[in-house]
């Protein structure tokens, strides 16, 4: 990952500062009429065909809460409706506008090559699920060889002991975790012509199959809807496919981050 980083000196709070949202791709004017942080008029400030988003802010640190937060995503989300957009690390602010000229120039041409890579591309979220009441009794019913060893176990005719019950448990979550990872790389590779890049998450919660983020043209939204359909056409009804967005592409921001901070 490329950082470019604005180091602000300290004593500079009460300096105005621009609050920055992203950075996009702009072919002409793409100034929105839109409100950011503390009520300010967004606006943008251009290099070349690039421009960074940003508003009025006071050079100081940024709070994570819903009142900064929820102005943030609406200005980047509203913006990548339009144009083409890298969204900024939240609570970035520029002592000066000068200052983001500067970054702009900089780092011109890999933030432009960024911009080519998510150009007209969204991101779509894709969730699958178990839908049972008990996961432990739909694996016996589904599969054979936890239900021999479930048997086997029981068989006896005293109890299993607690070394034996741990030894079950543990099979359990291999099968769920096998079971997992071949589901997943089933709808991987069925969406792989329909997807420009993909990124699975952990699933950690016992019930989640598969949670992933797809990059997608925007022209091919619906075509990755009707793609999640045949890809997930082999599940039976005990699965659930949640499918969400078109989101900004968060996810994909990777080749560059555009640090631009204050001191605490």
């Amino acid at each position: 990952m490329v950082k470019t980083s604005v180091q602000q000196s300290q004593g500079v709070q009460d300096v105005e500062g621009k609050y920055f949202y992203a950075v996009i791709l702009c072919n002409g004017n793409h100034d929105l009429d839109l409100t950011g942080l503390q009520g300010c008029k967004v606006h943008t400030i251009a290099y070349k065909d690039i421009a960074a988003v940003v508003s009025d802010h006071p050079v100081e640190k940024v709070s994570m809460i819903r009142k900064n937060l929820s102005p943030y995503h609406d200005v980047t989300r509203r913006f990548a409706e339009t144009c083409t957009t890298i969204p900024a690390k939240f609570g970035q602010i520029a002592e000066s506008e000068e200052r983001l000229v500067t970054v702009l120039r900089g780092s011109y041409s890999r933030i432009r090559k960024e911009l080519e890579r998510l150009d007209r591309k969204v991101e779509m979220g894709l969730k699958v699920t178990w839908e049972v009441t008990n996961l432990f009794e739909y694996f016996l019913r589904t599969d054979t060889a936890l239900r021999t060893m479930r048997d086997r176990i029981y068989a006896a005719q005293t109890p299993p002991s607690k070394m034996q019950l741990i030894e079950l448990g543990s099979f359990v979550s291999e099968r769920m975790k096998i079971r997992k990872e071949a589901i997943s790389e089933r709808i991987v590779s069925a969406l792989h012509d329909a997807v420009a890049e993909e990124k699975l998450d952990d699933p950690n919660e016992e019930k989640t199959v598969m949670s992933g983020w797809f990059l997608v043209s925007k022209e091919h939204q619906l075509g990755f809807v009707e793609s999640v359909k045949e890809a997930t056409g082999f599940l039976s009804e005990e699965y659930l496919i949640k499918i969400n967005g078109p989101w900004v592409p968060f996810n994909f921001v990777e080749h560059i981050a555009l640090d631009i901070h204050t001191d605490d």
